[in-house]
């Protein structure tokens, strides 16, 4: 027979401001064996208690307990802790439900099915307005026996992922000057703006004095106030991120190594990631998804949209049922899009928005893509399953007009990724750092705002008569129009070609150009056997994986040719010119942001900006992303970004740098160069 396990026996205990039991895991633990247990307890609204170290005042919970002989009971393990501001003053602590976990160790010499009870005063200082001792008691009886999952295993298990993770980096602490200075060296951690860190030892900081952050090319500092000389003894710490992340870390006295600091604070750069900044960049993305219609490269397959829209009130139950079909390819793509970078970064990779223009096998695919369109478009060709339906006398895709609006959906999405809209990217930057259903919601955000405007439209000429009857019949204009809107789909694979030519290496272009002519070839030349131009198209496929498979190494820096001075993006040297108080412009850009290379031709380029430049000795830094680079991703990171660009201007004599927008305007730029702030 096997033995009853008996029902955990608790009671509660309560005070003033305080309601509390003392739980378990299990209501059962072996002889010699470990046990988790917990105070679980809730302070009356408005009221907090405190963390190990309370800060300027308070007291931690104490313990007091009364246990069988060989049973013990550790140092409790507090969650992370919380900064509350009262009356000038900082302090440390917890308000409404805490739990605080409290390791068991069974080496009593009591037999299976005995009992083990446990009790406990626990003393509190509880605070409002005022701060009242309070004390009570709390007891649990337990049976010495297998353990078992209890009622109370899973506020248990949640309590256990609330506390600060091991510090997978070290910990450094200084004092000079009445400065203490923490220094994190880590490359894959958290953006650290507005990152807190709470000392575990008391009188080490103020803690009401302000925390900065200061980032370098190998981790990040953390600047406050000191209280005095360090005490002795080991010193400890939580450093808790902004996007609730949080570490326990073990220090070591030492100054600041070099690679942790210099690069300033990048201020408002970390990614909101409460509900209302959640919600908040859900918005941004809606906004800028809709701007994202009006950027450079979408004009091509807007060329598709508009030959939609011009038959859309003369089948107005085929134009509603392709506007949804569109809409719907448009929103799954980017869900689609938002999977992969959020599973690639789970594996730690180093993504972000355009991710997919990194590689050069999806560069030479789509301009291959590109091209056929624009081939289709011209009436070189004509396909039955095609990617869009043009309608009236241009008989492309009568069979599967719905699929034919969803693919065209799709690839609006795909040649959409190189471009960045006003609000897209800090948007994106809070959803790949939360990841998860807000990574889901901000997307789909994303996704509605593009694909609204095509939508809307089609439905506002369905259903207002005025507007249908306004629109030109389908006729043979619209071959004319398709021919003369297929130029755009021709400007669009030339520019991959040549984004293509920045990843690969000379033969690997060679075999790119080849891999057209070939199908160029195939398609035009009609007197051709069909067995032939299929065999010609076919070999162009397989030679363009092969030029895809000559990318330049991963040691090699993806360089931009700039009109005017400037060098080469590397944190190690952005942290020696601020040092000198140099003022230095960041631009981080890549070959296949199109937004990037708009600004360069209307404003950074420019003589005035140029003149500028030199006028001010302001450094032009530019870092390169056509190609993944470890480094760029992490000053993108330092930002809250995803992807570029990314304009970044540090002013003389290490002012704080300032993010500016990410459509530049000439005359703005102009004038903060000269104010040099």
């Amino acid at each position: 027979m096997g033995l009853a396990i008996a029902p955990v026996q608790a009671a509660e205990g309560k005070s003033a401001h305080i309601d509390a039991r003392l739980i378990s895991v299990s209501p059962s633990v072996p002889q010699g064996g470990d046990l988790m247990l917990a105070l679980d307890y809730k302070a009356a609204p408005g009221w907090h208690t405190y963390w190990i170290n309370a800060g300027d005042t308070g007291k931690a919970p104490t313990f007091t307990w009364s246990l069988p002989d060989g049973v013990t009971i550790g140092d409790a393990k507090f969650p992370v802790p919380k900064t509350i501001p009262t009356f000038g003053l900082m302090s440390y602590g917890y308000e409404g439900r805490t739990v605080l976990l409290l390791p068991l160790r069974n080496g009593s010499k009591l037999g299976a099915g005995e009992a083990l009870p446990l009790k406990a005063r626990v003393d509190m200082l509880v605070c409002e307005k005022i701060c009242i001792p309070e004390s009570f008691e709390v007891s649990l009886r337990l049976t010495v026996g297998t353990a078992a999952p209890g009622s109370d295993a899973k506020i248990i298990a949640k309590a256990e992922k609330a506390l600060p993770k091991p510090a997978p980096f070290t910990g450094t602490i200084a004092v000079t000057d009445g400065v203490a200075e923490f220094g994190f060296a880590g490359k894959d951690l958290p953006s650290p703006q507005d990152a807190y860190f709470f000392v575990a030892q008391e009188k080490v900081v103020k803690a009401p004095a302000p925390q900065t952050v200061d980032t370098g090319a190998e981790g990040f500092a953390i600047r406050t106030e000191a209280q005095g000389a360090l005490p002795e003894g080991d010193l400890t710490g939580v450093l808790k991120f902004k996007n609730g992340i949080a570490y326990d870390v073990k220090l070591t006295r030492a100054p600041l190594a070099p690679g942790v600091y210099g690069m300033g604070s990048a201020a408002g750069g970390a990614a909101d990631t409460s509900f209302g900044g959640i919600l908040l960049a859900a918005l941004g993305a809606l906004a800028g998804g809709m701007i994202l219609n009006l950027m450079p490269c979408v004009f091509p397959v807007l060329s598709m949209k508009l030959l939609a829209l011009s038959r859309a009130g003369h089948d107005q139950r085929l134009a509603r049922t392709e506007a949804l079909a569109y809409g719907g390819g448009v929103i799954l793509s980017f869900l689609a899009l938002a999977g992969l970078i959020v599973l690639a970064r789970s594996f730690g990779a180093q993504v972000g928005w355009g991710f997919q223009l990194q590689s050069p096998y999806v560069t030479a695919a789509l301009a291959l893509v590109m091209l056929l369109v624009a081939l289709n478009m011209s009436g070189v060709f004509s396909v039955g399953a095609t990617l869009q339906r043009l309608g009236g006398e241009v008989q492309l895709d009568q069979k599967r007009p719905v699929l034919s609006a969803f693919l065209t959906g799709v690839l609006a999405v795909v040649v959409a990724a190189p471009c960045t809209a006003p609000f897209m990217g800090p948007a994106i930057g809070v959803a790949l750092t939360q990841g998860g259903l807000s990574a889901v919601t901000i997307f789909l955000a994303l996704g509605l705002g593009f694909a609204l405007p095509f939508v809307a439209l089609t439905f506002l000429i369905i259903s207002v008569p005025a507007v249908a009857r306004a629109l030109p019949r389908p006729g043979p204009w619209m071959s004319w129009l398709q021919r003369g809107l297929s130029v755009l789909m021709y400007g669009a694979a030339l520019w991959l070609i040549w984004v293509f030519a920045q990843q690969v290496t000379g033969l690997g272009l060679g075999l790119l150009i080849a891999a057209v002519v070939l199908i160029v070839a195939g398609l035009v030349i009609a007197r051709l056997p069909s067995l032939a131009r299929i065999a010609m198209v076919v070999t162009a496929v397989v030679v363009t994986a092969f030029a895809a498979a000559h990318a330049l190494p991963p040691t090699s820096k993806a360089t931009t040719v700039a009109p005017i001075d400037h060098i080469a993006f590397g944190m190690n040297q952005l942290t020696r010119l601020r040092a000198e108080g140099k003022p230095v412009l960041v631009d981080m850009t890549a070959a296949w942001c199109v937004t990037c290379k708009v600004n360069e031709v209307r404003v950074l380029y420019t003589p005035e900006v140029a003149d500028a430049f030199k006028t001010t000795g302001t450094t032009y830094m530019v870092g390169d992303w056509t190609n993944q680079d470890p480094e760029i991703s992490r000053y993108l990171t330092l930002f809250g970004r995803s992807g570029v660009p990314l304009y970044v201007y540090y002013g003389p004599n290490k002012a704080e740098p300032k993010v500016l927008p990410q459509m530049l305007d000439r005359g703005d730029i102009v004038k903060l160069l000269k104010a040099g702030k």
